[in-house]
């Protein structure tokens, strides 16, 4: 089920204090709307009512997918994800767990497991992107969904993040699938305990490079 409360925030601008609605657990199933609502950023963006200043309030949300089989914890307190989000016990053990810092993160595993990808791969496919690719920009990567490229050839789409704003680059679906390929013996050298919440991020896939690949010391 989904779960909202109601919270007072006070405006970061002016310092108007405010009623907020939190909704720290989404079924989509049953709130197909808040889905839209997280990806569009309405879902955690406060108004303040005085000055009319727009910001972003972070909360911890517990996102469910029923029908794709995953949930996603969104707690920006490291600490607690350290933890391991919430506990499920064993009923969930088809499902997939993880555990996000931001909302841009969260948006983005609900695109890869939408578009039925594996975030692992999805993860060291980035990784290797910004570390042998040209032309991929400083900041943070996310993929955004599939579209249509050159000749309408479907490609994988991607925002980079930035202090400067936001860019977007695109591969190749055929590219994406010749260097997964290459993937597939990291992916399958550490296999993700069933049942369990797990990190799969940025940190994550730098690291399975480094003890697949060890760089030379010399």
């Amino acid at each position: 089920m989904s779960q909202s409360s109601v919270t007072t925030v006070a405006c970061p601008k002016c310092g108007h204090a405010q009623e907020f609605t939190t909704w720290n657990s989404i079924n989509v199933a049953l709130n197909p709307e808040k889905k839209a609502e997280l990806k569009n950023g309405t879902l955690t963006r406060f108004v303040c009512e005085q000055c009319s200043d727009a910001s972003e309030v972070n909360y911890p949300i517990l996102y469910h997918d029923p029908e794709q089989q995953f949930m996603i914890w969104m707690n920006s307190d490291r600490e607690a994800l350290a933890f391991g989000g919430v506990s499920l016990g064993d009923v969930l053990n088809g499902y997939r767990l993880r555990l996000v810092e931001s909302r841009n993160q969260l948006v983005e595993k609900t695109h890869i497991f939408e578009n039925h990808f594996d975030d692992l791969t999805m993860e060291l496919f980035k990784a290797s992107m910004t570390a042998v690719a040209k032309g991929v920009p400083d900041g943070e990567l996310l993929f955004g969904g599939l579209g249509k490229g050159q000749g309408d050839a479907v490609e994988l789409q991607f925002a980079v993040l930035s202090e400067s704003g936001t860019q977007f680059i695109g591969t190749t679906r055929e590219a994406f699938e010749d260097t997964v390929e290459s993937l597939g013996p990291m992916v399958d050298s550490e296999p993700l305990e069933v049942g369990k919440w797990h990190r799969i991020d940025t940190e994550w896939a730098d690291g399975v490079l480094e003890r697949f690949m060890p760089q030379d010391p010399s």
